[in-house]
């Protein structure tokens, strides 16, 4: 006999602030755990909420949120080679310039800069000298665990990122993570060179983190897919996330007020989260956040992650209703329909902020994990793109294209993707023509087939 499986259940895990909720396919609440921060892990909140009698032939997909992780979470001893692929056009600035003295001393082993990269249009500037990346790779022998390539101009062709790689694999053997700068989208070469670096040093601990969630998966369901959230609140696969652990890097407020939204039932909304010693205002659109524009900074590195758009207010500071006021008027500027949605143990403290429609969540506690598990796929777009005969509209078509194509390998169903308006950035410094572009794709997470139970 054959017969469906039933309700489809999507589950999101707070690994911060120990929450868990499964939604069911109509969108309801249909379980929930509330578990210890800084005590339950995300693979034991999951156990729990399974425990509470959630049925786990539904599950369809897990979305976790796992703490941040930052320098301080590497094993003492991992160390990381650097090499960057960039003789003659890049040696002006070294390789992890502004590097704090701790940190470097701490996560760095051999660092070298080989002959190799490509201009701004993708041709080769010089032939990647593959003898000295082997002997770099010799050096590294026994000395690392993992490796950062990063090439000038790979995003726009990352042939000389690649061969590296596979030379350095060689050398090295397979157990030696190797991670590569074109793997982040940065337009500067420094930042994709730190963030790699990074990426590569926390790759054990994300890694284990990674295996003891996926453990408790697959015991309670070996066919659900797994997700991470990223620090904008849309999501990363499984499978990749182990070697882009910085991507993580507040999962939790942004899953939070995408998830503060959802409960809402509205589209956009500033969202403000009152605890006892701050407030954090945030706005989403349209299932995005905006982005700052300033890169993000991790231990006093600069990498290539962009920082969402966020307020605090300290009530240490004084004034604390008056400054969270004038924060929620510069977030709501020109969008006087703008929802408020408060969240956070201290919400009902606060007065309802005047001139705008005021939504208070009955489970607002749980807001982090339903941001989780409705969360979305997304795929963006930030470099230079030098118009060649197409000129701009050929630009903006491949931006869009790329931005698509990153969204559906993220997860997101290719039926049912949106995009944001491209930006755009003249840049009139340069001896053709060319602009730097931003653009970002977004839509829900692709559904699996649907399942059947054969007896």
């Amino acid at each position: 006999m054959t017969a469906s499986t039933g309700t489809r259940l999507r589950i999101g895990v707070d690994g911060v602030r120990a929450r868990a909720v499964a939604i069911g396919k109509e969108g309801r609440i249909v379980g929930a755990y509330r578990g210890r921060p800084q005590r339950d892990s995300p693979a034991r909140l999951l156990d729990a909420l399974v425990a509470r009698g959630v049925e786990t032939t539904a599950i369809d997909r897990i979305v976790a949120i796992l703490p941040d992780l930052t320098p301080a979470d590497v094993p003492g001893g991992s160390r990381v080679g650097v090499l960057r692929i960039g003789v003659p056009a890049a040696t002006a600035v070294p390789p992890l310039a502004g590097w704090p003295t701790p940190q470097r001393e701490a996560l760095v082993g051999p660092v070298t800069m080989v002959r190799g990269g490509h201009e701004y249009d993708g041709r080769i500037s010089a032939p990647l000298d593959l003898a000295a990346v082997a002997e770099f790779a010799r050096a590294c022998a026994g000395k690392v665990s993992a490796v950062a390539v990063s090439g000038v101009h790979a995003l726009e062709n990352p042939e000389h990122e690649q061969l590296a790689a596979a030379v350095i694999t060689d050398e090295l053997g397979p157990d030696v993570l190797v991670v590569r700068g074109a793997e982040t989208e940065a337009p500067g070469l420094l930042e994709r060179e730190h963030t790699a670096v990074l990426d590569a040093a926390l790759a054990r601990t994300a890694g284990a983190q990674l295996d003891e969630l996926g453990a408790a998966v697959r015991a309670h369901n070996p066919d659900a897919e797994l997700y991470v959230v990223r620090g904008g609140g849309t999501v990363l696969p499984a499978l990749d996330a182990p070697r882009h652990a910085t991507a993580w890097l507040g999962a939790a407020q942004g899953s939070l007020v995408h998830g503060a939204a959802w409960l809402a039932g509205v589209n956009s909304a500033a969202v403000v989260e009152v605890t006892a010693d701050r407030a954090v205002v945030t706005t989403t659109h349209a299932g995005l956040l905006p982005d700052s524009g300033l890169p993000r900074e991790i231990a006093g590195i600069r990498t290539g992650l962009r920082t969402p758009r966020l307020t605090a207010i300290y009530r240490r500071e004084g004034e604390f209703t008056s400054r969270l006021l004038a924060a929620l008027a510069r977030a709501r500027y020109g969008l006087d329909e703008l929802p408020i949605v408060l969240v956070g143990d201290q919400a009902d403290d606060l007065a309802d902020p005047p001139g705008a429609p005021v939504i208070r969540l009955p489970e607002r506690d749980l807001a982090s994990a339903v941001g989780a598990a409705v969360a979305e796929a997304a795929g963006s777009v930030d470099r230079i793109f030098w118009h060649g005969t197409g000129g701009r509209p050929d630009s903006v078509a491949r931006a869009r294209r790329l931005a698509l194509d990153a969204a559906v390998r993220a997860g997101a169903d290719p039926r049912a993707l949106r995009e944001t308006p491209v930006r755009e950035a003249l840049m009139t410094y340069v001896p053709v023509p060319a602009a730097r572009l931003q653009v970002t794709a977004v839509g829900p997470l692709l559904e699996p087939a649907e399942a059947v139970v054969t007896r």
